[in-house]
């Protein structure tokens, strides 16, 4: 029995041994500042043109943002996980699913663009009559060699 038990621990030993050696190795970094558009923290709907009342579905508006697990590297990218908090106003809502498309626009520390990169948020308000909070989380890479100083979020306008 007790050989039996010891071949068991050898076979664990060596077999999480082995997994742990080969793992990536995981560097905490600095976290980029985070900028709202001025133009575009306010998303009224897809027909921006049109400025009746009537017409306008929701009215959305960027509010706050978090890193959730912080920022880490690892042997391959730089790896940034957003938390964003969207507030929708609900004005003549005709159905519950909205799709909100947002931008973000990556610098370095010269403020020079590294990347832009474009997302589409798609969720069921659960109110009618109040203000609704979406929480999305956007994951963001880069290349390990970029150094990432700023983030800039707004919505993408569409035009007709």
């Amino acid at each position: 029995m007790k050989k039996f038990l010891l071949f068991f621990v050898l076979i664990l030993s060596f077999g999480c041994q082995h997994i742990t050696n080969n793992s990536n190795k995981f560097e905490k970094i600095d976290c980029p500042n985070v900028y709202f558009s001025s133009e575009n923290k306010v998303y009224t709907g897809e027909n921006i043109n049109n400025l009746d009342l009537e017409q306008i579905n929701f009215k959305a508006s960027l509010n706050n943002y978090a890193f959730t697990n912080g920022c880490f590297s690892d042997s391959i990218d730089k790896n940034y996980y957003l938390d964003i908090l969207i507030l929708v106003e609900p004005i003549n809502l005709k159905e519950n699913l909205i799709n909100l498309p947002i931008f973000i626009i990556l610098y370095d520390e010269t403020n020079s663009i590294i990347d832009r990169q474009y997302f589409r948020v798609t969720e069921e308000l659960k109110y009618q009559n109040n203000i609704n909070e979406l929480k999305t989380t956007i994951n963001l890479f880069t290349p390990k060699e970029k150094n990432l100083d700023s983030i800039t979020i707004g919505f993408v306008k569409i035009e007709d």
